[in-house]
């Protein structure tokens, strides 16, 4: 019994050590320090642009020391967000980066603490993004815009969808991007799946495809009955059999 008892904590240990060394940093020195050219001149609280793979954001910053960024999980708890190319620009233009003093980054296992150079800015990085769909925790008040790769679409419901509501959409003609715009966000997660132009013709042509099959399959199952009714005929196995009116003698009933 002991040694089954023992044999059962030594498990729990190798588990919890798994655990343990399973944990690693997410942010890197030389991420952080990784060149990028970030929009500073727009008239959003929070600005995102997605590219293929990863994304920018350019936050507004109104009376605070540090930024905690994180990524809420479908079990319920926080990640830290892999921050790279870290820069804030001050009131007067001038830009800093993680090699200056003031601009500082700590990690905990479930988030990113960001300590800024002054209580107001703006504060950019860089992160990844999984491909047609973008998820984000929402960090800072007011307006929030999201501009979305080249080419890609969220106005087909079917094969898009946008959360939370009550946004707008314009296509910018010159770029090929639509912007997703909110005056004032109200919500603690942005969701956007989005989708390629093409991919509506696409979804359509196989639609089509679809109905074409079903249509002659449904006329194929419809000749295999009527030849089999044409068979059973010919074999006499449809006779008709008239119905005896005539009542059965007592105590046959």
């Amino acid at each position: 019994m002991n040694r089954r008892l023992l044999a059962v904590c030594s498990l729990f240990v190798l588990v919890a050590l798994a655990g343990c060394s399973g944990f690693g940093s997410v942010t890197s020195e030389e991420g952080l320090q990784e060149d990028a050219d970030y929009d500073w001149d727009t008239d959003a609280d929070a600005t995102i642009t997605i590219e293929d793979g990863e994304y920018r954001v350019v936050y507004t910053i109104e009376g605070r020391e540090r930024v905690r960024l994180y990524q809420s999980t479908r079990y319920g708890d926080d990640q830290p967000i892999d921050v790279r190319a870290l820069q804030f620009r001050y009131p007067d233009g001038t830009v800093v980066d993680v090699e200056d003093e003031g601009l500082q980054v700590e990690e905990t296992r479930s988030e990113v603490y960001v300590s800024l150079p002054a209580e107001k800015g703006q504060l950019a990085f860089t992160s990844d993004s999984r491909s047609r769909n973008f998820e984000t925790d929402t960090f800072v008040d007011g307006s929030y815009e999201v501009i979305l790769p080249p080419g890609y679409r969220v106005d087909n419901f079917v094969l898009a969808t946008v959360r939370p509501g009550g946004y707008e959409t314009t296509l910018d003609a010159e770029t090929d991007r639509v912007h997703i715009r909110w005056d004032e966000m109200d919500a603690d997660t942005i969701s956007v799946r989005y989708y390629l132009e093409r991919d509506v013709y696409l979804f359509g042509g196989l639609i089509v495809v679809a109905s074409i099959g079903a249509v002659i399959g449904v006329g194929y199952v419809y000749r295999q009955i009527q030849e089999l009714k044409r068979r059973r005929e010919e074999a006499g196995l449809d006779v008709d059999v008239e119905e005896d009116d005539r009542k059965p003698p007592p105590g046959m009933r």
